[in-house]
């Protein structure tokens, strides 16, 4: 596999110092609070049109984080965001004083380097207000890098213990993937697999949204593929070593014996649209069968990445299971 690619995954503990009611759409409930804390402290383009435009985002690191442009890609502003926000999954949308807050965010390849931001936005961002006319706040306390191949974890940040910041060291690497991938082969993966849909995952296919009698694992693996593909270009100058052609042709063979889908109604606010924009999608689980193991590598890889529309926000979390 490709080298220089890596993902770090980064656990926020906040302790709630004003009751904090979230919306539905968590996920970008804290991707336009941190957006507007950051903007405010850090971004050179302030409000204006050059905001996320390649001249500036090369030096502006919110650019670079929330907002990047590249005019000379076809996704134009749909390029990738180069992190995924992931937000409490246990349902709790109320929090009262003193309860403990915790989010989760998954950095790619060169983001790592706009950390110190990213950690100083998630800090004003709970100073500032969030959730519900902003009333809600945090305070953060601690900050753990989690490696779930790996099954370890480390302090980044603990306010109480010493207030130091120590830089995120626990990668997700290709050699962690491909060890995973051949565990879950070696388990029965490579020819029983249970994929789970565990937030909404919005995918397109021939310009319509894929709904549960409509979803096939070709679908989604092309969906994953685009998106690995952007986030190793733009955040490690490669290319993925996959042959994308003959995996979609393979994947048109695997079978689905199993599909409980349902799809999940959300929307969100977006200030560029003027209106609620919706960010639904399929959740459930599949039970696909067939000759598994070349795409188990890159589903690996979508655990951490996520795939499908506003992936940075949340939707589109993946998990994996080797069916006996």
């Amino acid at each position: 596999m490709a080298e220089g690619f890596q993902v770090h995954l980064l656990r926020f503990r906040a302790e709630v110092t004003a009751p904090l009611r979230l919306p539905p759409a968590t996920g970008a409930a804290l991707r336009g609070a941190l957006f507007g804390a950051l903007r405010e402290q850090f971004c050179l383009a302030g409000r204006g049109p050059e905001c996320g435009r390649p001249a500036l985002a090369a030096s502006c690191p919110v650019c670079f984080l929330l907002a990047p442009i590249d005019e000379r890609d076809p996704r134009g502003r749909d390029v990738p965001r180069p992190y995924v926000l992931r937000p409490p999954l246990e349902g709790e949308i109320a929090y009262d004083r003193g309860r403990t807050l915790e989010f989760g965010l998954a950095t790619f390849g060169r983001a790592l380097g706009h950390f110190p931001y990213t950690l100083l936005g998630i800090e004003e961002m709970g100073r500032r207000g969030l959730g519900a006319g902003r009333t809600g706040a945090f305070r953060l306390e601690e900050v753990w890098a989690d490696n779930p191949l790996l099954g370890r974890q480390e302090a980044v940040y603990q306010r109480v213990r010493d207030a130091v910041v120590r830089p995120p060291a626990l990668p997700v690497d290709c050699a962690q993937v491909a060890e995973e991938a051949a565990l879950l082969d070696g388990r029965g993966g490579g020819r029983r697999l249970r994929l789970d849909l565990v937030t909404p995952t919005r995918l397109i296919e021939r310009g319509q949204l894929v709904k549960a009698d409509g979803f096939t694992f070709r679908a989604l693996l092309g969906r994953l593929l685009e998106r690995l593909s952007a986030l190793w270009t733009r955040y490690a100058g490669a290319e993925p070593p996959y042959d994308a052609p003959a995996l979609l042709r393979l994947a048109g063979e695997v079978r689905i014996v199993e599909r409980r889908l349902v799809w999940r109604e959300l929307f969100r606010p977006s200030g560029r649209h003027g209106r609620l924009v919706p960010m639904g999608g399929l959740v459930g689980s599949l039970v696909l069968e067939g000759e598994l193991g070349p795409f188990l590598p890159w589903l690996v890889w979508g655990t951490l990445t996520h795939v499908g529309k506003d992936a940075a926000m949340g939707n589109g979390l993946l998990r994996l299971e080797a069916v006996a």
